[in-house]
């Protein structure tokens, strides 16, 4: 009898943890704020969850900046950029004292993207990889979603006048939860 007992609160207690464990939402779209201007200052973003823990981020990106034209006498071209973007995140509960659904995450995902220029070295398609981690905050009574993340960028491909490593890109996104 004991032993049933015992075996009923271990089985509520992980019946617990399993339900907490879920995340509070299963879609979430909206915008996405982006530190690297180029090509995805700006992006529409869509969020799916797969599972409990495993989310597909896609982000469809536009920038733009003004680019020095080489041999024009210090004129400079309006620079637009778009881009195509999808990552996995592995999501996690962190605890707080009032059980909020703050998680953080980490994960990877592939850009793609095109920068229109008069200048031939900002001009042109690139593809990198990129890792991601940050934080997932859904409001308890509110249907909106704020998540703020890091992506370290390595560019397999890119005009030529960028760097292959791009370390400064932060973004913060809103979404609306379905």
């Amino acid at each position: 009898m004991k032993t049933n007992k015992i075996f009923l609160l271990v089985a509520f207690t992980l019946s617990q943890l399993i339900v907490n464990a879920q995340s509070d939402y299963k879609q979430a779209f909206g915008i996405r704020l982006n530190a690297h201007i180029a090509y995805d200052v700006l992006a529409a973003s869509y969020k799916n969850f797969l599972s409990d823990h495993g989310a597909l981020e896609f982000n469809f990106g536009f920038g733009a900046r003004n680019m020095y034209v080489p041999n024009s006498g210090g004129q400079t071209s309006f620079s637009p950029g778009i881009s195509i973007t999808g990552a996995y995140q592995y999501h996690e509960l962190i605890e707080t004292p009032t059980n909020e659904s703050l998680r953080w995450f980490a994960g990877g995902g592939l850009t793609i993207f095109n920068i229109f220029s008069k200048n031939h070295f900002y001009e042109g398609f690139g593809a990198g990889l990129f890792g991601t981690a940050g934080i997932d905050y859904k409001f308890k009574d509110s249907p909106i979603n704020l998540t703020a993340d890091w992506r370290p960028t390595v560019f397999l491909s890119a005009p030529s006048s960028f760097a292959p490593l791009h370390v400064g890109t932060l973004g913060i996104a809103a979404r609306y939860t379905f």
